[in-house]
This record gives structure tokens, C-alpha cells and sequence, in this order.
């Protein structure tokens, strides 16, 4: 490692490579450099692989940032330390996972809430607060997750959950029944325990019969896996090293994800009480850290010398600090803080303004006067997005009054979360449908905007209960072979008759079809009855070791040495025995996607194959409500005769008795009602069904940013927004498309690049960092400003009822809303500014009792 000068407690951090280690760290002690020489440390000592680390954050910004500074340190080796959020390592385990331990789709996507709302529209009955219904359905699925509730019947398992939420915390239930102005919903309370179970069982199995996960099942899956101990074992065996920054916003649900993969592995984790803002949403900061103290025995270092701040905003921070929680204070810092900078700084500037229309004036003027040339290092800081909307209304008022060229640039960032755009969506929508043919919902709302003749009357009736009973969806709408034949399944019964169906599955060094290898390639060709017509079953010796994947499939590097051969040739046989086949399998598209991988790496050309069809979708199209949809389950079920194992000719054939089971039981008998809906809808999606044809095809050779330009022409985006005179959003389109081009990796294949940019867009929980890189001024909540700093900050709305918020005062976490004072008083680099109004939308206010505590010596009139 680079010597790097670092304090006594940071060194002590980066060389204690032994011991647990619990590392208090307050804002602005320059943790993230400490943590990325700790990294670069343990790989110059060979105490492990990158490979071994994991570095988890809670933000995209803080994960970029933690990888930027992990390979500045260690080189080239920084880059293969997995460095994620913690919902891009729930990602990582579900998209390995998914394949061999779940029923979950491998070729799922990730819904974020807007997708959410649109789907529960759909099946809550009354126009209820969707933002609120949502937020309830994920709590009863982590709690359902937390308490361990599983008998396999879902709607009887979220009927229990909530018996005992409401018994435990009934609270948590109410805080979250609130209508789209925050306020308490009593009916919605209510109504919730009569239809809430049912409504997330059926969400649930909505959702995931679209191939779709929202970000609770991130959580709530990977809990259900690593309560396998295979898996779990499996991730604990993986990492040597485990840092986890930010630990006091981690939930108890995810403190016991990640602590059953900590293993014998070197512990780490990083937090500061003093910056828990997330209570509301499950955090649990004193449980958490009690018990990785209990169980872990850690070393305890405190990082207390401060880097960000002025002497003065360190020191009247930390008193402030000091007089709202003394004994915690005084147990956790009893060193203090110090400010490292010899800049003795300014006061803090506290403005008392008569009235809204005053205060948002004097900020205006006040940043005028600041001596900046790149306004994005100042910012404005309120409590709530409806005060950030009511302040860039004033601003932009204010700046009328100005010649164009001296008015300041604000950026209002609750609208301008780029991946929720409307115009965003759409685009990604299609991009969705290209690589993923079962996407109801993205084309639901591209039909809304972009088609003719098709309303929600038509989606609403080719969506009901009567559809979906023949095997029907609306995606088969647009789907070229459905389409030709005029039922989803016409080419598999044809290929059954004509003994051209061949079932396979594939078993390699890992689940990543962009890199791993494939190991043992089978597949059968069955006669017209179901039985095996011929047989393929061959090992491959890979170029790189089977590494853990060998506890999945038993195959080792010294067996596939002596037993495999080598990849190009037998891939060749295997794609000249199933040319020409339609293919089937049991969560087929991983199969196919590192199949089509790793020949496209070998440069062969591509299995030519018509259509494929996989089980899974066909059982859970037809048989929802069963307790789970995994290969051995539906084994059972079907009572094959060949039990499913992780061999592949196993697999196979298991695969092979389910699809004869569901092809005599509902495939065949369901034609003709498949071909009468087929016959009388299809001609309203001919349009549709042509574009996504061509999209779909030259998503195997156009990059995703080629592919992006190609879908706003063709598919009237650009036109539709200049019709409706929105120039920015065409322009924001164009932003998507340079996103793409600088995000793009030429070195894997076109399908693989546009999944991995589609997870990008959806993973990315805020755009705060992209946004702030250009000169504007950023309107943000403090809950946004979460792990950013800023040269100038101003605090407004410093007023009782605002913030505090008055539901804050009368539930009494008043706590927790000193801590979210106490975050943004610590984001100023220079200067902090704050201010409060006297009077508010017709009413007296008192200055908030938060500012009280800032000891006067620090602060001057505004």
C-alpha cells in the first residue's frame, strides 16, 4: 500500500487486520478514505483475493465513491473487490441464486415504485393512496420475512404477520397509513386489516408472474435463501473481509441477511449513531450494534478528527450535539470532535423572517452575495419536498424580475429523479420488452401512450380472470410466433408431434453469463408420446476453476481435467444435435443467455433454434397459487419419475415429465379457446407486434445506447413529445442515450450489455450525484442530502410544524428529527445558513426548538 497520511485512530482501523473491528466514524472524519486503505491494506499483506472483500454502502453515490478510492489504492486489484449497495448485493445473490434455489425467474426485473403503484392499481378495488398501499404491502413482506412466517399458504401467512404486527407494533402499521398528504388514514387503516393480506398475496403473485421483484423481495428473497444452508455456507466460505459502512441505517432484517454469511470472515462495521434518519423505515441502530457487539466482540475505534469543517461549524455542531444528547455524547465521543482545518470560519447566519414570501427572498439575495463561481457547491436544505416545491416556486418568481443572464440556476431534485421520468420510462420500457418478451406491465405502458386503438378498456379485458385461465397474457399479443400461429403454444405441440422438441439445461463455474463457463451441457429429444427419442450428455473442461459452484454440482476441476473435453467442440455437437429444435427448459433463459455467451466469446456461431419455452412460466401461468414453483416442488407434484437433482440429465428429465404433465392437462385442452381470443384481439396489436419484432432482433447486434435511438424514432417518442411541445423531454431522452453510450462495455455481447444497463437504471436510488455536476443549485429534503457535502448550505423552514413536522411531535420521535438536524448542520463545508418563517400558509409559528441548542456564541443575526 501507497503511504498515505492517516491520524493514530485511522491507522489503527486500516492495520488491525485480527480482531472485529466497530469504527465510529461522525461526519466528515474521512471514513471512506480510511476504509479504502483498510482494502488496499489487506491486499498487500495477501490476507486475501479481492475476490474476498466485500464492501457494502447504502447509497449509489457512496458505493461509486468507496470503488473510485478502492482502486485509486490498490491498482488494478481494487477493481475485483465486490463493492456494491447493499440492494446490488441482494441483486448479486438472487441473479446467482435464482437459478437452482428459488422459483424466481433468472431473467427477472426490478420494479421500481412507480411500476409497483401502477400494478397495485390494478388490483385494489377503491382508489386508495397507492404510495401508501405499497408501502404497507413491502412492510408485511419484510415482516413476513422477519418473523419467519412460512406454511406455504401466502395469503394465510400475511393474514398471520399482521395479526401479529398489529399486536407487537401496531404503531408501525398506522405511520404508514397516510394519504398523499401525509396525514393519517383512518379508513385506510382500517380497510387495510380486512383486504391488506389478500391484496399482497395477490400482488405477489402478480408481480412475480412478470418476471418482476420489487425492492422489498430483494430483501425478502435472499432472506429465504440464506435460510438454506447450503447457501448461506456458500457466501460465508466466499468472503474473508466484510466492511459495512453506514450501519446505523441498516434494518434488522438486513443486519440478519448479511450476519448469516459473516461466517469466520474479519468483520468491519462503520456508523455513527448521531446519523440514524431511517427509524421510520426500520432501522434499528442500538439493537443492531448491541448485538454485533454481543456476538462479535469487536475492537472499538473512534475516528474523532474532522476534515469537512470549519472550526466553528465543527465546534457549535458538536455542542449542539452535546446538549440534545448528552450521556450517549458523552459514552460514544468522550474525546469530543476536533476540527483539523486552520480555518476558524464564520458564524452561522439565523434569519427570522416575517413570512414565507421574506424568507425565500433573503435566501435568494443571500446566495447572490456569495463569493462562488460553480453554484453547485451551494444548497438548500428543508425538511419536506412540498417546502422545496413552495421555495422554487418563490425562486423562480424572484427571478423574473431579473435580466435572464443574473438569475440563479435552482435544480428542484425531487423532480428530477432521471430514471422515474415519464419520457425515461418509456424508453427503458420497450428496452424491457426487447430482452424480456414476458414484461406486461412496460408494455401496458407503452400501449397507453404510444398505441392506437388499444385502451385500458381492451388491457383491462384481455388482463381478467377469464384470459388468464386459457394460458392468455397480453404480452403473446405482440409475440411474432403467437401471433403466426394463433396460440402461444401452437409451436411446442407442433414440435412435440413432429419429435423436434428438445428439453436441456446446463451446469457451469458460476451464474455471471457474461464471464462464467459452461461445465456439462445435456439435452433429450422426445418422441411424439414424451419419451427420449436420443440422448446428449457431455463435460467441458473450463478454462477458468469451478471455484464454490463445485458444492452446487459436485463436478471438480481435477474431474472435468480428466473427464471434459474441450468447449468449442462439444458446444458445436451440442448445437448441431438441437438445431433447428424448439428448445425447453426449467427457467430456461439463463441456460440460454450463457449458452448464446460463451459461444458469441468462443466466436462460433449462434444455436439457430425458432422459439423456446420454459416451465416455469407455464406453471405459474396456469397453477398460481401453488406454494412455490421450484423444479423439485412441481416434481413432487406432478409425481414424475425422475426426481430433479443438480445433475443435468436429472433436470432434464424432470423438465420433460412436468411439460407432458401440463401439456395433456391444460396446453392441449385450452387450444381452441386460445385461438378464439387470439383471433379477435390480435389484429388491434399488428402495429406493435412489428416494431418489437424488428427491436428484438437487432438487440442481438446493436449496443444498448444504438438500440435506445433506434426505439424513440421508431417508436414515435420523438414525435409524440415535439407534438405535444415538451422539447425537454426529448432532450432527456438524449441524456439516456449518452448514459448509455458512457456506461456501455464492448466487451460483452449486446443482450448481456442492455440487462446490465437495464439493472443500472433501476438500482440507482438517487440522482443527486449526476445532478449536482452540473452548476445549479440544488433544492433537496435532508433525507436526500444523506452523505453529500456542500461549500454553502442553507437550513430553511426552521419553524415548529415544519420541522419538526407535527406528526413527528405528536407520535414523539422527536429523537429522530433531531438527528436529521443534526446530518444537515453537519453538510456545510464554510458556511451555514438558517432560517425560519414567523408565519406560515396563515398561521403563527414559533422558531423550531432544534435551533435552541446551538449555543448563542455561534450564531448572528440574518
Amino acid at each position: 500500500m501507497a503511504e498515505i497520511e492517516l491520524n493514530k485512530e485511522q491507522r489503527q482501523a486500516v492495520e488491525e487486520l485480527e480482531a472485529n473491528i466497530l469504527l465510529l466514524a461522525p461526519a466528515g472524519t474521512g471514513k471512506t478514505n480510511t476504509l479504502a486503505c483498510r482494502i488496499a491494506h489487506i491486499i498487500a499483506e495477501n490476507r486475501a483475493l479481492p475476490e474476498e472483500i466485500l464492501c457494502l454502502t447504502f447509497t449509489n453515490k457512496a458505493c461509486r465513491e468507496m470503488r473510485e478510492r478502492v482502486e485509486a489504492r490498490a491498482g488494478d486489484s481494487g477493481s475485483r473487490v465486490m463493492v456494491k449497495t447493499f440492494h446490488g448485493f441482494c441483486y448479486e445473490v438472487i441473479k446467482t441464486e435464482a437459478k437452482r434455489h428459488s422459483d424466481l425467474f433468472t431473467d427477472f426485473t426490478i420494479f421500481d415504485e412507480t411500476d409497483c403503484q401502477g400494478l397495485l392499481k390494478e388490483i385494489v378495488a377503491e382508489e386508495w393512496p397507492l404510495r401508501a398501499v405499497q408501502n404497507l404491502v413491502n412492510q408485511l413482506k419484510e415482516k413476513k420475512a422477519e418473523f419467519a412466517v412460512n406454511s406455504g399458504d401466502l395469503v394465510k401467512d400475511y393474514e398471520d404477520t399482521l395479526k401479529r404486527l398489529l399486536k407487537e407494533d401496531g404503531q408501525s402499521v398506522k405511520a404508514l397509513a397516510l394519504d398523499d398528504s401525509y396525514q393519517f388514514h383512518q379508513r385506510l387503516f382500517e380497510g387495510w386489516q380486512q383486504w391488506g393480506p389478500q391484496t399482497a398475496a395477490l400482488y405477489d403473485e402478480r408481480l412475480h408472474e412478470l418476471h418482476g421483484l420489487d425492492f422489498a423481495d430483494l430483501l425478502v428473497q435472499v432472506d429465504e435463501l440464506f435460510r438454506q444452508d447450503s447457501v448461506a455456507s456458500k457466501w460465508a466460505r466466499r468472503f474473508v473481509y466484510i466492511n459495512i459502512d453506514e450501519v446505523q441505517d441498516t434494518s434488522l432484517l438486513e443486519y440478519r441477511i448479511i450476519s448469516q454469511i459473516f461466517g469466520a470472515s474479519h468483520l468491519l462495521l462503520c456508523g455513527d449513531y448521531f446519523q440514524t434518519i431511517y427509524e421510520w423505515r426500520g432501522s434499528h441502530p442500538e439493537l443492531v450494534l448491541r448485538k454485533y457487539q454481543q456476538d462479535y466482540n469487536p475492537r472499538r475505534i473512534v475516528l474523532h478528527e474532522n476534515y469537512r469543517a470549519t472550526q466553528v461549524l465543527l465546534n457549535a455542531s458538536f455542542d449542539w450535539l452535546r446538549n440534545s444528547f448528552p450521556e450517549r455524547v458523552n459514552l460514544l465521543y468522550p474525546d469530543g470532535l476536533q476540527a483539523v482545518s486552520p480555518d476558524h470560519g464564520e458564524p452561522i447566519v439565523l434569519k427570522g423572517a416575517m413570512d414565507f414570501a421574506e424568507e425565500a427572498q433573503w435566501i435568494y439575495y443571500a446566495i447572490q452575495q456569495l463569493p462562488v463561481s460553480d453554484y453547485s457547491r451551494v444548497c438548500i436544505l428543508t425538511r419536506s419536498n412540498r417546502y422545496n416545491k413552495d421555495l422554487s416556486a418563490q425562486f423562480r418568481s424572484l427571478g423574473r424580475l431579473l435580466p435572464e443572464n443574473e438569475r440563479l440556476p435552482f435544480m428542484l431534485i425531487d423532480e428530477q429523479k432521471f430514471f422515474r421520468r415519464q419520457e425515461i420510462k418509456d424508453a427503458l420500457a420497450v428496452l424491457k420488452l426487447a430482452v424480456n418478451k414476458h414484461d406486461v406491465s412496460s408494455l401496458v405502458r407503452v400501449l397507453n401512450r404510444y398505441a392506437k386503438g388499444i385502451g385500458p378498456a381492451t388491457i383491462k379485458k384481455l388482463s381478467s380472470e377469464e384470459i388468464r385461465g386459457a394460458g392468455i397474457r397480453l404480452t403473446d399479443f405482440v409475440d411474432e410466433d403467437a401471433r403466426r400461429s394463433g396460440d402461444p403454444y401452437a409451436g411446442l405441440l407442433a414440435a412435440l408431434e413432429a419429435e423436434n422438441v428438445v428439453v436441456f439445461d446446463v451446469e457451469s463455474t458460476g451464474v455471471d453469463t457474461t464471464r462464467d463457463e459452461i461445465i456439462q451441457i445435456a439435452g433429450i429429444r422426445l418422441d411424439k408420446n414424451g419419451g427420449v427419442k436420443e440422448k446428449f450428455v457431455r463435460l467441458i473442461k473450463p478454462l477458468s476453476k469451478v471455484g464454490d459452484s463445485v458444492h452446487v454440482h459436485g463436478l471438480s476441476d481435477e474431474f472435468l481435467a480428466d473427464n471434459g473435453g474441450d468447449p468449442r467442440k462439444v458446444l458445436q455437437e451440442f448445437c448441431a444435435f438441437a438445431h433447428g429444435a424448439v428448445l425447453v427448459g426449467h427457467n430456461v433463459t439463463y441456460d440460454l443467455r450463457i449458452l448464446g455467451s460463451e459461444l458469441s466469446r468462443l466466436e462460433m456461431p449462434p444455436l439457430e433454434y425458432p422459439q423456446f419455452y420454459d416451465t416455469l412460466d407455464i406453471f405459474r401461468r396456469f397453477y398460481p397459487n401453488l406454494p412455490n414453483h421450484k423444479l423439485e416442488f412441481l416434481g413432487k407434484y406432478c409425481q414424475v419419475s425422475h426426481p430433479s437433482s443438480h445433475d443435468a440429465l436429472d433436470d432434464i428429465l424432470a423438465t420433460a415429465e412436468i411439460l407432458l404433465y401440463a401439456v395433456e392437462r391444460d396446453l392441449r385442452p385450452k387450444v381452441e379457446a386460445r385461438r378464439e381470443i387470439m383471433e379477435k384481439y390480435q389484429e388491434l396489436f399488428s402495429e406493435w407486434e412489428e416494431k418489437l419484432t424488428v427491436i428484438r432482433r437487432e438487440a442481438r447486434r446493436l449496443r444498448p445506447w444504438q438500440l435506445l435511438g433506434q426505439i424513440v424514432l421508431d417508436c414515435g417518442m420523438k414525435d409524440y413529445y415535439e407534438a405535444h411541445k415538451e422539447p425537454q423531454r426529448v432532450e432527456h431522452l438524449r441524456d439516456l442515450f449518452r448514459q448509455a453510450k458512457e456506461l456501455d462495455d464492448e466487451a460483452i455481447r449486446p443482450l448481456d450489455a442492455i440487462e446490465r444497463f437495464l439493472r443500472y437504471t433501476t438500482l440507482s436510488n438517487t440522482e443527486l450525484d449526476t445532478l449536482t455536476r452540473r452548476q445549479q443549485i440544488p433544492i433537496i429534503t435532508v433525507h436526500q442530502a444523506k452523505g453529500s457535502e456542500f461549500d454553502y448550505v442553507f437550513l430553511a423552514g426552521l419553524q415548529e410544524g415544519t420541522f419538526p413536522g407535527f406528526q413527528a411531535e405528536k407520535s414523539g420521535r422527536l429523537a429522530e428529527e433531531s438527528r436529521l438536524f443534526y446530518v444537515a448542520m453537519t453538510r456545510a463545508k464554510k458556511r451555514l445558513f438558517l432560517s425560519w418563517s414567523q408565519t406560515l400558509y396563515g398561521r403563527y409559528r414559533h422558531m423550531s426548538g432544534l435551533v435552541k441548542n446551538i449555543p448563542r456564541k455561534y450564531l448572528q443575526n440574518g
